[in-house]
């Protein structure tokens, strides 16, 4: 959808004889920063509205499961003791 817009604004303003040519050395960074910003934001979307994916728990339990493994690992060298 940019790159149509980006392409009909500037055969609209015909002022060069160099019409894709130019505008795509323009275009190429601006895509290169807009499609995986927009990109992650679906991915976050889509996995929280659809999936059902709340990375913020998946975090705490990961967190408790290594918490726990510490403990354990503590324990185990404490008990020859």
């Amino acid at each position: 959808m940019f790159m149509f817009g980006f392409q009909f604004i500037g055969a609209i303003e015909d002022k060069s004889s160099i019409l894709d040519v130019v505008e795509i050395y323009w275009l190429i960074p601006i895509m290169m920063i807009i499609i995986p910003f927009v990109y992650f934001i679906r991915i976050k979307l889509m996995d929280k509205l659809v999936h059902g994916i709340d990375l913020k728990k998946i975090n705490a339990e990961l967190e408790e499961y290594e918490r726990k493994e510490l403990e354990q690992l503590n324990s185990a060298t404490e008990a020859p003791k």
